[in-house]
């Protein structure tokens, strides 16, 4: 459920200052607002099987060169595609190393088991004893990255939203650009209806509060609920629990000078 919090008119149009600083924090607002919705989206109304780190080798990728990165990583998913002859999918999110770096978190779909092998000495027992993947093709193009099967989809999808944050929407000179990466065609979430007026009910199922709007889940809504007037007879509702209460998705990340160093025997 997303509750947006005004309407969108446009016949309501408002000028605006475009040399007000305050214009540009607005809309990069709008833009995290929305890349995180649509994050979300893609997340809940799509299957995946892993959870995905991917990391950069110096030798291999300028690591702190997001633009160049995220153009080769889906060249080579698209390659890759054809190479497999699998349409996998894939859903990614770039967030910083401490050290200003970059590297992707993400979701991964249908991507064939002859592309994937196990861990093996000198990885980390955690990887080996985990269960975890490795995908040796991006290995070689990029550096060290980790598959670990999803245990609970809807408590990922909420997780992996989380990294789209205000931090990555503020970068330097990214205004307009994307803050996720994911392959096509994904599917989305559908309109079940608008509402235009202020209704209770709704806005305390939506629990998840963004600057662009507002998401929740409800339980047992009848067809007719989002539909309803403030003050007309609701049954009462009640919200989902919060999917990501001690939740920990199935991820090893090694610390930094594990990224550069790991030589696999795979």
């Amino acid at each position: 459920m997303v509750a947006f919090k005004r309407r969108l008119d446009p016949d309501v149009l408002s000028l605006r200052d475009r040399d007000d600083d305050t214009h540009n924090d607005a809309k990069l607002d709008n833009n995290f607002s929305r890349a995180r919705s649509m994050v979300l989206q893609y997340a809940l109304c799509n299957p995946w099987d892993y959870f995905f780190t991917g990391t950069l080798d110096e030798t291999k990728q300028d690591r702190f060169n997001l633009d160049a990165f995220s153009g080769r990583l889906m060249q080579f998913i698209r390659d890759k595609r054809k190479a497999y002859h699998a349409k996998f999918q894939v859903l990614l999110v770039p967030e910083h190393h401490q050290d200003g770096a970059w590297h992707v978190h993400g979701l991964v779909y249908g991507l064939p088991a002859s592309a994937l092998c196990p861990f093996r000495p000198p990885a980390p027992r955690s990887l080996i004893d985990g269960g975890f993947l490795n995908w040796p093709d991006y290995q070689a193009k990029f550096g060290f990255c980790s598959m670990g099967a999803i245990r609970d989809p809807i408590a990922t999808a909420f997780y992996i939203s989380k990294y789209v944050s205000k931090d990555l929407s503020r970068r330097a000179g990214d205004l307009g650009k994307h803050l996720y990466f994911h392959s096509r065609p994904l599917r989305t979430a559908a309109k079940a209806s608008e509402v235009y007026l202020p209704n209770s009910g709704l806005d305390d199922l939506c629990t998840h509060d963004y600057d662009f709007c507002k998401t929740g889940w409800a339980f047992d809504a009848p067809w007719w609920f989002p539909m309803a007037w403030e003050g007309a007879d609701v049954p009462a509702l009640e919200a989902a629990e919060d999917p990501l209460a001690d939740f920990d998705p199935q991820t090893v990340e090694p610390p930094p000078e594990v990224w550069e160093q790991l030589t696999l025997t795979v």
